[in-house]
């Protein structure tokens, strides 16, 4: 048996391959190990060309891909040359970002506003409530002209220069407490200094919401964010107490304003009449009036939108405030029903202008003169309206009457009843012990209050 001898040769495997063959590669590249003996979980290729070493990482883990990569990135120097294919492969060095901007108000005012979706006048009173908050920690000398957008307004130009990190949460909580301190020791001072001063904390927070902050960048906020933790008085009870006589009101407007201020006596008609609010009653047109039906129909039209879509619904009117207004049209010169003597109209970045501002001053000036001396005395008439509902026909019909988004709004504010239930003591004592005394007058939730029919038609 002859044993056959054979001679092993030198493994020649690798050089029948091209560099450009991945095939060539899988035992030219390596993983790197770091200092800490650890090894990259990626492949990486180093190679001599042309008087360079280079080095590239070949991003994966899979060897025969990191091979595939590595002919490719061979050819790209055999082609392109060193410089290319180094750029081509070398992550750039990432760019410095530009340091945020330092937020102060003015900036932080300036930049949400071009994203605030909501009304000019919403956002005029946000920021102001946001200036009034910084002006006060910071003890900004307040002048006359602080509302101005003049340059040589330096209220302004101090607040804005203001840093948002001094609105800490105790910042915040000290003005509070100082805000409230000023109405002195009078409980309904009181009272009122912390419903205004939930409500500037409430508006000045707004422009920190999230739904503004998303479209907000560039800009360092401090953390946290101002008014994210702020502290608010507990809600103080918004419930309407009546104190209005509106038979006696309405019958005195008739007598004093019916002929000599007739435009004034239409805003009392339908602020009392049909609860209608002073925006409303600014924008109302007479084609929204249906006098047959005795609807007015509130609605967004070419005159202006409403307070919110919820707004909007009819409101019914009795027949004697149809025969008044019957009258008034009759006698219309335009498209709107309270007719102005001039001024200017719409809303502006600074507040609310009213097309018919004239007549609602000498409309507030009567109404306070005549023992109505609160806050919005027009408003007031809308609440007297919703009580004299809320008692006649209950909660859910003044809740529609007054176009309330929801219930939970009119239970909040306008549920008083006029009409106690009291415990029936008369029932209980024998009755020649019981004295009759002659009820109170129940008040008419209608415009029959005001005079007999046949004398609504002088009315204006």
């Amino acid at each position: 048996m002859s044993t056959k001898i054979t001679k092993q040769l030198p493994n020649k495997t690798q050089a029948r391959f091209a560099k450009t063959d991945a095939r060539y590669w899988p035992s030219r590249i390596r993983k790197p190990v770091n200092s800490r003996g650890e090894a990259s979980p990626h492949w990486n290729l180093q190679l001599t060309f042309q008087g360079h070493r280079l080095s590239f990482s070949l991003h994966t883990g899979n060897k025969d891909a990191a091979a595939r990569q590595a002919a490719s990135i061979y050819k790209e120097l055999a082609t392109l040359g060193v410089e290319e294919t180094l750029a081509r492969h070398r992550p750039k060095e990432q760019e410095e970002e530009p340091l945020a901007e330092v937020a102060t108000v003015g900036l932080w005012i300036e930049t949400v506003g071009k994203v605030f979706a909501g009304a000019p006048a919403t956002f005029g009173s946000y920021a102001r409530c946001l200036r009034l908050i910084v002006g006060d920690i910071l003890a900004v000398t307040k002048t006359k002209k602080r509302f101005s957008r003049s340059k040589g307004n330096s209220y302004r130009a101090a607040v804005n220069l203001a840093a948002l990190d001094l609105l800490t949460p105790k910042a915040l909580q000290e003005w509070r407490i100082r805000f409230v301190a000023k109405a002195g020791a009078n409980p309904a001072e009181q009272r009122t200094a912390k419903i205004s001063c939930n409500s500037i904390l409430r508006q000045a927070g707004a422009l920190f919401s999230k739904k503004l902050l998303r479209f907000v960048s560039g800009i360092e906020l401090p953390s946290p964010i101002p008014f994210a933790d702020c502290e608010k008085y507990p809600r103080e009870s918004m419930r309407y107490h009546s104190k209005v006589d509106a038979a006696a009101l309405l019958q005195k407007a008739q007598s004093e304003l019916g002929t000599s201020d007739p435009e004034a006596f239409k805003v009392l008609l339908l602020g009392v009449g049909v609860g209608l609010r002073r925006g409303e009653i600014d924008k109302l047109l007479w084609r929204q009036i249906d006098l047959n039906s005795g609807v007015i129909r509130i609605e967004t039209t070419e005159a202006g939108s409403l307070k919110s879509e919820d707004s909007a619904g009819e409101v019914q009117m009795d027949e004697a405030l149809c025969t008044i207004f019957r009258g008034y049209l009759a006698r219309a010169t335009g498209d709107f029903v309270v007719e102005r003597e001039g001024g200017t109209a719409g809303v502006h970045d600074w507040g609310r202008q009213y097309r018919c501002n004239s007549i609602f001053k000498r409309t507030l000036t009567w109404l306070r003169s005549n023992g109505l001396d609160v806050k919005k005395p027009i408003h007031t008439l809308r609440k007297e309206a919703g009580s004299m509902i809320s008692t006649k026909s209950g909660i859910h019909a003044a809740s529609r009457f007054l176009r309330h988004a929801d219930i939970q709004v009119t239970a909040m504010h306008y549920t008083d009843h006029k009409e106690r239930v009291a415990v029936d003591i008369g029932g209980m004592l024998q009755p020649e012990n019981v004295t009759v005394m002659i009820p109170p007058r129940k008040i008419s939730t209608t415009m029959e209050a005001v005079e007999k029919p046949d004398q609504f038609e002088i009315a204006g």
